[in-house]
């Protein structure tokens, strides 16, 4: 093997560590870009009217997930959390994905997440989310207090009840 070879594999080998060896739960207090509810803008898959945190409703929790449309641990997270709405009551709850508009709209179907008044559906065609919250990993669930200040975030096998009872 030679010395570029040796190199290229180590390189590869450290940035796949670092991605793939990550908490579920992350610590929240380097994060100083997130500490505060940011400013976005996504499209509701219902009426593909833009949304923005000037709809969120104030003083009250609130929990983006960023999902992956054809992502199978994202289907199976979508099934547990509408199977524990009754956790999720005081929660405003913002599923966002940039997948196709197609997908992500067969995907809230199938999850029937249009059924529940405090979900809303929509697409980052900007990828926002993404960069703003460098995901990594599908499902990956950021919680903000009711005052907009972050909680917690959680990647990849999302406890329901962990994510509902998130307090500070």
């Amino acid at each position: 093997m030679t010395v570029k070879k040796l190199i290229t594999l180590i390189a590869v080998s450290i940035f796949c560590l670092n991605t793939f060896a990550q908490d579920k739960t992350a610590d929240v207090s380097s994060e100083k870009s997130t500490l505060i509810l940011p400013k976005f803008k996504i499209m509701n898959i219902v009426d593909s009217v833009k949304f923005t945190e000037e709809n969120l409703v104030k003083k009250k929790k609130t929990i983006f997930i960023y999902f992956g449309a054809d992502c199978g641990h994202c289907t199976y997270f979508a099934k547990k959390m509408m199977d524990s709405l009754s956790l999720f009551e005081n929660t405003q709850i913002i599923m966002v994905s940039s997948s196709e508009f197609s997908h992500i709209k067969k995907f809230s179907d199938d999850a029937k997440l249009s059924s529940c008044p405090f979900i809303t559906v929509g697409r980052d065609g900007d990828y926002f989310f993404m960069t703003h919250f460098e995901i990594r990993q599908f499902p990956t669930a950021i919680v903000y207090d009711k005052k907009g200040k972050l909680l917690k975030r959680f990647e990849s096998e999302i406890s329901i009840a962990d994510l509902a009872n998130d307090k500070k």
